[in-house]
């Protein structure tokens, strides 16, 4: 996640052109943005409802759940590459202490402040059912334990590994801008996540490999993003095979229910694949077509990555009621038709319910809501 950053821009004459001494404005990474929080939400949406909103499907194979990974497992991909993408382009350009102090006002304090919240919550939802509010040096340590691990909500695994991609930034990129070795050694980190695998939510240093990785995908690019997609715009359709025989990879895996070799995850591995190539085709997309959007498209597309982060902060806890709420008009046998119409309808309902409320805190925060939903 990137927070709300944006690069500094000159407007002459309803122009975007680069500030004195400024980088380029890339209007569609922002674009890709809004994009990435879109396939976060419609996952959680099917996880959410194919695992809480019905019975009977949970650990079974299932193509409704085959399909939406394919178009969206695993979519924090997006966001750790655009990371990536936007210090390697211009975020390196600040001192290392300026960026850590950007990153911990408009990531680490408001993830703290949702952390500490969420817990409170769960702690009171438990005492009212009857468990007994948990002594406080108790509700201190659990405190402590999920800000550190990203475990106050299942969503929040990613905070603790993007921030400490943040503080390896900088060594990170010098040594893929080495002469001699920074480009084997760059393509041997970019290689990692197809070895080490991601552990599902737990923060461990397999995750912060497997991440690294895709960070150092998005610095590769970010060095010059214009030259480097118009230079993969000849090669989009090698590209497209590429994300068409890893679907097809993970749905046979899915399938057969065959998840690891060794200690591996061979379908992570695949959706890794699948995820980077998706990501150069929607980049390429973006580049080339964005600026032919209709006026609404646009702007949705503009508002929702603008609140991408508050989004992603406040989605995953709605989508429990939600998902009970339309989980009950599935009709007996949990038909494929009904199960996908009922993903598409949290999704739905969860990313405009979210967009809401992120515009009613910001209306009433003003500039600060970035210390309460990072947007």
């Amino acid at each position: 996640m990137s927070g709300n950053t944006s690069i500094p821009m000159n407007i002459v004459g309803g122009t975007k052109t680069p500030a004195a001494g400024k980088v380029a404005y890339l209007g569609y990474l922002e674009g890709f943005r809004g994009l990435a929080i879109i396939f976060v939400v419609m996952i959680h949406a099917n996880n959410a409802m194919l695992q809480r909103g019905v019975e009977g499907v949970a650990g079974e194979f299932s193509w409704v759940w085959t399909l939406f990974h394919i178009l969206s497992h695993n979519s924090t991909v997006y966001f750790a590459l655009i990371s990536g993408v936007l210090y390697s382009y211009y975020l390196h350009r600040k001192d290392h202490g300026s960026f850590l102090r950007s990153r911990f006002e408009a990531v680490i304090v408001p993830y703290v402040l949702v952390s500490v919240a969420l817990t409170l919550f769960l702690a009171g939802v438990a005492a009212m059912r009857g468990d007994g509010m948990p002594p406080v040096d108790t509700l201190t340590r659990e405190i402590v334990y999920n800000v550190v691990f990203g475990e106050a909500w299942n969503h929040l695994w990613y905070i603790p590994v993007i921030a400490v991609l943040y503080v390896i930034s900088p060594p990170l990129l010098r040594l893929i801008q080495d002469r001699t070795i920074g480009w084997p050694v760059g393509i041997a980190i970019v290689l990692m996540p197809l070895v080490f695998s991601r552990t599902a939510t737990d923060v461990t240093p397999w995750m912060l490999l497997y991440f690294t990785g895709v960070y150092t995908v998005g610095l590769m690019i970010g060095r010059d993003p214009e030259r480097i997609l118009a230079r993969l715009r000849g090669s989009v359709v090698a590209i497209a095979i590429v994300a068409i025989l890893a679907s097809v990879a993970v749905a046979v895996l899915d399938w057969s229910k065959i998840e690891f070799v060794g200690p591996t995850s061979v379908r992570e591995s695949a959706i890794y694949v699948l995820r980077i190539a998706l990501a150069l085709l929607m980049l390429i997309g973006l580049r080339e077509y964005s600026d032919r959007f209709g006026p609404w498209t646009g702007r949705t597309l503009r508002l929702i990555a603008t609140y991408s982060f508050g989004i992603y902060f406040l989605h995953a806890p709605l989508l429990r009621p939600i998902v009970k709420v339309v989980g009950w008009l599935v009709p007996d046998g949990n038909p494929s038709w009904a199960l996908t119409l009922a993903v598409l309808v949290t999704f739905v309902i969860s990313l405009a319910s979210t967009t809401l409320i992120v515009w009613a805190i910001k209306s009433v925060t003003g500039k600060r809501s970035k210390y309460f939903i990072g947007s």
